[in-house]
This record gives C-alpha cells, structure tokens and sequence, in this order.
C-alpha cells in the first residue's frame, strides 16, 4: 500500500543491534513480483479488477513472503493486493493462506473505524492443485512512518490510535477472537523454558516468569487489539491520514496494549516514551504493573523466537526479533527499578546515553 512518493528515502531505513550491526527496516521481506505469479493468477486478478494491470511495485515491508503489491491498472485506478496460495505453505513450511483468508474475514466483520484501507474484494480460487486466495484494498498513497521514528510522526499515529480506539470495544461474536491471555501469556513458561535450554537459568529469568504468571490477571480485557502493531503495518498517507494494515492475528485484551506495542520501537529509537505513557488517554490511569507484566511476556516471546532458524522469505525477520528483545528488556528494567519490583542484578535499569536503536 505504500510507494516513495511521500518521502523516497524511506526504503533505506535503517536501526541498529547493540553489537553494531546495521539492519534494513523496509527490505525486510522476499515477495513474489507480479510477473512471477502463474499467468492463471494473473488473469483472475485482471478479471476481479475489472482492468488490465500495466504496471506494479512489490512492498518489500512486513515480515512474510506473501505476494503484496501495489498494481496499476490500464483504467487509471490504483489497488494494492495480497495473494497466497497453498503451494506457497508448502513451500515456507506455515499456512499462510489461511493467514489471509483469517484477514479477509475479520476485516468484513470489523468496524470500519479501526483505521484499516477498506478492503475492496477478495478472490478465492483453484489454479492446478492449488488454491488461492486474493485480497484487494484501495490503494493508500504514502509511506511507513520513518525510522528511526520522528516525533511529529508519532504524534500523528498516536491522536489516529485514539480517534480510533472506541471501534476497538465493538467486537461481535462472529469474529470468534482468542483472549490475549490465551493467545500470548499462556504460552511464556514454554517459551522461557527454552530460552533456559540455550541460555542458562538466571535471575533475570525467574523475574521475568514471575511477572508473566501476573500477566495472566492484569492483562483481561474486552476490546478489539490488533496484536501486531508495529510501525511497518503503519502507513501514513500524503494527507497525514493514519492507516492501521495487516488485520491477521487480532485479540481480545485491555485497549492500551498497542500503544504500548507499537511504543516499543520508538523507544529503541530513543524517544521519551514514558512521558506518552503518563499523558496518553488510554495509558495515563493503567496501572503501571500492567504495562511492565506485558513487556515481560512481550520479551518471552522474543527471546525465545529469535533463537528459531531464520525463514528462506524473511532473512532479518530473528535479527530483528533480537532487537526487540534487547529494547524490551532494557525498558523493562527501568520499569522494574522505578515501581519497586524485585530487578535481577548485575544489570543496568534504564538507558544510557549510546542506548539508541536508530
């Protein structure tokens, strides 16, 4: 849904590990071009468009192979498309076509107001023995925010989140979503037990776990929460419209959970983000043992994932997981000498002056 218009130097993007390396923030996935489709898809999409495609720009965002371009067609119009098949789980070893049929269908359920482009059509099909899905959304002329993140920028996604935020509370049943609890705390004493298998136990750890067995009180709620709101499933468009993308994996939980998400990589960029945490509407009066019990489980899942082999589709999907992990914990330090929990020792609580992620 992007292209350089707005800003062409945001493909060269960049944050940096706490080891030195350099690491790409909007080359970060391998797609398949339009000319690379099988011609039969291609001709489906033509059909469903009502045009002939005469030029495209693959997105090369996100963390997932799937096919995701924006394609110009013969009548003027411009749409930005998603496509997978199953030949395409086969091959990266994870159904993610279900992935995009389970986005296709929670967004027809979903309030408008959430902030997602409005989905056009979708396209389910057979091609050989493979099946297809196709998504179609209405083209959103802009860009990611930049990274490392710009203040101005942030503001603009926060007062969007905001407007945004009481869609969040209408949740019919027919979208059948998985408590956050569920869906992401019930699962850490696994993933901390592998951390331990390649790292050794610690302190640290112990801490860690405890606060993501309180996880499981503090983090229930009853609102719509996207679970993956990084600033690459931000865009922003030429107007300054502020749109939310990539609907596939939403929970139910407490509303303030992608805020504080999607805080996680300002900060590494070096941002004041507590002070938005003490101001914001939908953090100000949350109970600050909240935020720090989801920055443990947040960093359980990271550090257990970064130490998976590296995906053929994703090469910087494990680097990019390990800076997340060394933000959260960082951040999570701080937190946990500021409230008075009990922090592991022999580390620092809270940035230094070279702690940026940019």
């Amino acid at each position: 849904m992007t292209d350089g218009d707005r800003d062409r130097d945001w493909t060269l993007d960049r944050v940096r590990l706490r080891d030195g390396a350099v690491l790409p923030v909007r080359a970060t996935a391998r797609r398949p071009t339009w000319d690379q489709l099988p011609a039969a898809v291609r001709r489906e999409i033509e059909t469903a468009a009502g045009a002939r495609v005469v030029d495209s720009w693959s997105a090369g965002t996100g963390f997932t192979p799937g096919f995701a371009s924006r394609l110009d067609l013969a009548n003027g119009d411009r749409i930005f498309v998603k496509a997978a098949s199953t030949a395409d789980d086969r091959r990266h070893g994870w159904p993610m076509s279900d992935a995009y049929r389970e986005e296709a269908r929670k967004l027809q359920l979903l309030s408008p107001g959430v902030g997602s482009p409005p989905l056009l059509w979708v396209r389910s099909f057979e091609v050989g023995a493979d099946r297809w899905i196709v998504l179609a959304f209405m083209y959103v002329h802009g860009a990611p925010p930049r990274r490392p993140w710009r203040r101005d920028e942030l503001q603009l996604v926060l007062d969007k989140f905001a407007e945004a935020e009481p869609t969040f509370a209408q949740v019919p049943d027919e979208l059948d979503l998985e408590p956050l609890v569920e869906h992401l705390v019930t699962r850490a004493d696994s993933r901390l037990q592998r951390v331990r298998q390649v790292e050794g136990d610690s302190a640290w750890l112990e801490t860690v776990e405890r606060l993501c067995a309180d996880a499981s009180r503090l983090l229930v709620g009853d609102r719509v929460v996207h679970m993956d709101l990084r600033d690459d499933n931000v865009l922003i468009g030429v107007d300054g419209q502020v749109w939310f993308v990539d609907w596939n994996w939403p929970v139910v939980g407490p509303p303030w959970v992608d805020l504080v998400c999607l805080l996680l990589s300002a900060r590494g960029d070096g941002l004041d983000v507590d002070g938005v945490i003490s101001t914001h509407q939908l953090t100000r009066d949350v109970d600050p043992a909240a935020i720090t019990c989801l920055l443990a489980v947040l960093w359980s899942f990271w550090a257990a994932v970064r130490h998976d082999d590296v995906p053929q589709g994703s090469p910087h999907l494990r680097d990019h997981q390990t800076w997340y992990a060394e933000v959260t914990r960082e951040w999570l330090e701080q937190r946990l000498s500021r409230y008075s929990m009990r922090s592991p020792p022999g580390r620092s609580s809270g940035y230094g002056s070279d702690q940026s992620g940019g």
